[in-house]
């Protein structure tokens, strides 16, 4: 089971994205290395990844109305 966080150990939101930043870029650069997946294979998928956010973010303004 997880542990639950120590609030005085809480880190900012900053820091956590740094965070995932970093592990992130290890985790891609083990892969690679390892050839599990090609920087081409990465980059495709990334580009799947944002297109199918970029429908998701479309669809959810036809449902709710945003202010400008």
């Amino acid at each position: 089971m997880a542990e639950r966080s120590n609030p005085e150990k809480a880190i900012s939101a900053e820091e956590a994205l740094k965070t995932e930043l970093i592990v992130n870029q290890a985790l891609i650069d083990i892969l690679i290395e390892k050839k599990i997946i090609s920087e081409k294979e990465l980059v495709a998928a990334i580009q799947k990844i944002r297109g199918e956010q970029k429908i998701k973010i479309n669809d959810s303004k036809n449902i709710v109305r945003l202010k400008n």
